[in-house]
């Protein structure tokens, strides 16, 4: 038999708070939905303020409210009967939702973003038991006042997407921004054929955009991992380009074909004869599905101008006969029917879709365009370099080149980036092929053998570096980067760790050589206290009956000091016609680590 669950205290506190607004009206007190673990408010909110020939003076709304109360979220949904049908600005597409629940799926957007809101309830979001509930109710109250007399939004506000309901499986990446934006106004092509190259399971990329007939009009460029897939010819493309994001008053997306083209109609826009065009370019015979993009200008705030373009993938039904395609690694279930007519009142398959430009997927944290745009050689892929490898990707830098001659070792996964799956294969080529996918546009380039080596027979292509990154820290190549000469001037950077990974040391110079006479002189000092720590110190061993002069340091060492040397690159090509010395080290206190400190840092002008 089960135990009927009651409402905590806090949470009877925080209903009981509620009878003392005037705007709500309960229908049903707290319930436990068991489907979706949440207690449920049934209520009737009202207004004066409401202008009812938008929206009417007291509608319902469901309340759903997490167990762990005051904590936990709290949902605002229009119910099913007597509430608001239409879609607004800061609301979830407001559909009929599920069978099974009485309420829409439009949830409001009530979080302190929404700078509208705060007139009866303050933007800070109470946790307080007797605060919490009422502080919801109060901003659901303001967001109707709000809604009926348009002024939802303000001109500061970012601009928010209409929220398209996604009934396809299939997800698809683009890539925009400002400069591919002014390219798009400079066309007066506003149509065509699309390709498409299959990523991962369901995920698909769009690798160009051509005229109707067939010529390329812009090449998606994507990272060397992602290229490495040829566009996929069982999958069929087009592509449309609107003046403006298709929506119904107030802010709803289209949910059929019949809205679709009586929108595209308003912008003077033939969609039916576009798509017959379309249809005429293209064949048919054993293709999977086909996807038409709707693109729209976007902006960053509501009251500035568009700045790039947005993508939106609808998967429309094959006009053949399928049943011969035979089934592939792709999330989608295609049922195998004769020829299908899209009729207005057939609902648009809208896709999940993204824009996976370097700008988009970089935002959380991207280095310095003068960093980022960089071409950066790494000559070592050791632990150190492949720590500075991955966290230099990872931060926005596409070029890469990496020079290495060494297997990988089972030791060395103590403390490199590779996997046990990697053992026995060359070093820098398996990093380069794991940055590669570190990032959709990562272009990691791998040269096998020495220096030396690598001078002597990729010349051609390592010119292009402009910045040449040693991660050795080893006499041989660091003596050769001063005898050998290079056409143009390269920006050096040498860095090494001392012993145990408790020192770090930089060092930087531009010009055509690197100066390795300066950086012995500066670093020989150091090196004797470290060769003091050598002389006191049991090395590991490895082997049988042989004692190697294995460097010891545990991995968050080296990563730890392979992020201050990331650091360091700010400074260093802010300073590009000095060279600097820094020596950073792990500060202890009472055996307790208390950070990195820069001990030692000069500078010398070139």
């Amino acid at each position: 038999m089960s135990v009927k669950r009651v409402p905590s205290e806090s949470l009877l506190k925080g209903r009981r708070a509620t009878e003392f607004l005037d705007c709500i009206e309960l229908i049903n007190d707290l319930q436990w939905q068991e489907p979706i673990s949440k207690w449920v408010l049934h209520c009737c909110l009202n207004s004066d303020e409401i202008e009812t020939s938008v929206i009417p003076k007291n509608t319902e709304w469901y309340i759903l409210i997490d167990d762990n109360y005051p904590m936990g979220g709290i949902s605002v949904y229009p119910s099913k009967q007597n509430s608001i049908t239409e879609t607004f600005p800061h609301q979830m597409y407001n559909g009929e939702g599920s069978d099974a629940f009485p309420w829409r799926s439009g949830l409001l957007c009530l979080d302190t973003n929404v700078r509208t809101l705060g007139k009866l309830a303050p933007n800070e979001e109470p946790f307080q038991d007797e605060l919490r509930i009422a502080w919801y109710i109060l901003r659901a109250i303001e967001w109707l006042e709000a809604a009926s007399t348009n002024k939802l939004t303000s001109g500061e506000e970012p601009f928010e997407m209409v929220d398209f309901p996604e009934w396809s499986s299939i997800k698809v990446g683009f890539s925009e921004n400002a400069q591919s934006f002014r390219y798009w106004n400079s066309k007066d092509i506003k149509f065509g054929l699309a390709s498409f190259s299959l990523l991962n399971k369901g995920i698909l990329l769009v690798r160009e955009f051509k005229q109707i007939n067939g010529m390329c009009l812009r090449k998606v460029n994507w990272g060397y991992y992602p290229s490495e897939y040829k566009s996929d010819e069982r999958i069929l493309g087009s592509w449309l380009l609107l003046n403006e994001i298709p929506h119904l008053k107030p802010w709803q997306a289209p949910l059929t074909w019949g809205e679709l083209t009586q929108i595209c109609r308003l912008q003077g826009i033939d969609l039916w004869n576009i798509i017959r065009q379309v249809n005429k370019k293209q064949n048919y015979k054993n293709k999977l599905v086909h996807i038409l993009l709707i693109g729209f200008p976007i902006k960053r705030k509501i009251k500035e101008e568009y700045i790039e373009i947005f993508w939106k993938g609808i998967e429309i039904p094959l006009l053949i006969n399928n049943s011969s395609i035979p089934k592939v690694n792709i999330n989608v279930n295609l049922k195998k029917e004769h020829t299908i007519n899209i009729n207005g009142q057939k609902k648009i398959k809208w896709m999940h879709s993204f824009n996976w430009s370097k700008e988009a997927v970089m935002s959380r944290g991207m280095l310095p365009k003068s960093i980022n745009e960089s071409k950066i050689l790494i000559i070592g892929a050791g632990a150190l370099g492949s720590s500075i490898g991955e966290l230099l990707t990872r931060a926005g830098v596409e070029n890469l080149g990496i020079i290495d001659f060494d297997n990988l070792e089972m030791g060395n996964l103590t403390r490199h980036s590779l996997l046990v799956t990697d053992v026995g294969r060359s070093k820098g080529e398996a990093l380069a092929n794991r940055l590669n996918k570190t990032s959709i546009h990562s272009k990691v380039t791998f040269y096998s053998g020495t220096l030396k080596d690598s001078i002597e027979n990729n010349m051609d292509e390592l010119k292009k570096y402009n910045v040449i990154l040693d991660c050795t820290g080893e006499d041989e190549v660091l003596d050769y980067l001063q005898q050998y000469k290079w056409s143009a001037t390269k920006q050096f950077i040498s860095i090494s760790l001392g012993f145990g990974g408790k020192r770090l040391f930089v060092f930087s110079n531009c010009g055509s050589i690197f100066r390795y006479e300066l950086f012995r002189e500066l670093i020989n000092p150091w090196l004797q206290e470290e060769q003091r720590l050598y002389e006191e110190s049991e090395l590991p061993r490895e082997g049988l009956g042989c004692w190697h002069p294995l460097f010891p340091a545990r991995n968050d060492d080296v990563w730890i000091m392979a992020a201050t040397a990331v650091k360091r690159l700010e400074t260093m090509y802010r300073e590009r016609q000095k060279a600097l010395f820094s020596v950073y080290e792990q500060g202890d206190n009472n055996g307790e680590f208390s950070g990195i400190d820069l001990v030692y840092n000069e500078v010398f002008d070139e």
